[in-house]
């Protein structure tokens, strides 16, 4: 094989040949080199080879999106990633682009109260503006009825799946 060096301890090999031995192509390992920092373990016929054993965690630590993925990165790689998070995390607070959980949860409650205080006089106002019949007023009341019971029904499973999801994350 042309592409191995020897140069000192391990295997060395260009870019090409990390390319041949991983299955992703010549610019994909050259660009994961390159954000992982890999500095190149010396040269040979005028191109840089890299120890395998680092090229191989740079080229591996990324996702199949090409993004990093952190849990393949080494213990303080993987702090400074979840660090940086973080506070992208309280910037966007800052900024007004994400908004607590509970600030949400407040705010659709508010909401909902609203809804349902005129949802609940609707019939009344139905039978004293309009002049209906009791019997129209009654039909709308079971109307009302069925359609809060499915908004209720959709909030509980949403509870759920929210409950079901949080579960399986890892902690």
């Amino acid at each position: 094989m042309s592409n191995v060096v020897d140069l000192g301890r391990g295997v060395h090999l260009s870019v090409r040949g990390i390319a041949e031995e991983t299955g992703f192509d010549r610019d994909t390992v050259a660009k994961r080199l390159a954000a992982a920092k890999v500095k190149p373990s010396g040269k040979k016929g005028g191109h840089p080879v890299y120890r395998l054993r680092d090229a191989l965690k740079a080229v591996y630590a990324f996702s199949d999106d090409g993004g990093i993925d952190p849990d393949k990165l080494e213990p303080f790689q993987r702090k400074a990633h979840y660090q940086a998070e973080h506070e992208k995390l309280k910037l966007q607070v800052e900024r007004g682009e994400l908004v607590p959980r509970i600030e949400v949860e407040q705010e659709m409650a508010r909401i909902v109260k609203i809804f349902t205080r005129a949802i609940d006089t609707l019939p009344d106002k139905i039978e004293r503006d309009c002049g209906a019949a009791p019997t129209v007023v009654e039909k709308i009341e079971r109307e009302l009825d069925v359609a809060r019971e499915q908004i209720y029904a959709e909030i509980v499973s949403a509870d759920t799946d929210d409950a079901d999801g949080a579960a399986l994350q890892p902690a």
